[in-house]
């Protein structure tokens, strides 16, 4: 394990620097929790990437590309024709 500085941040402003420590592998770290603990951080991580996830797709601005992207990546059919067009304006 090694102790690490990561900056504490609020509304995108570094508001301050704390000392966190850093497991390098799972043993390492499961030694230092309690398997609860564990279970609890684990559960934690999903719901928030979750959240995360969730309030991006609904509050976050995003580009046209960036919508094109999205739709590309979920429907083949909207990306050939994504592709068609670049090849038709870009010739």
């Amino acid at each position: 394990m090694k102790q690490i500085t990561k900056e504490v941040k609020s509304k995108g402003e570094v508001v301050d620097t704390t000392k966190v420590p850093e497991y390098e592998n799972i043993n390492e770290a499961l030694k230092a929790v309690t398997p609860e603990k564990v279970l609890e951080m684990i559960n934690k991580v999903i719901s928030d990437s979750l959240c995360n996830a969730a309030r991006t797709a609904k509050v976050r601005p995003t580009s046209d590309s960036a919508k094109l992207t999205r739709m590309a990546k979920a429907d083949p059919k909207v990306e050939k024709e994504i592709q068609e067009l670049l090849r038709k304006y870009q010739s």
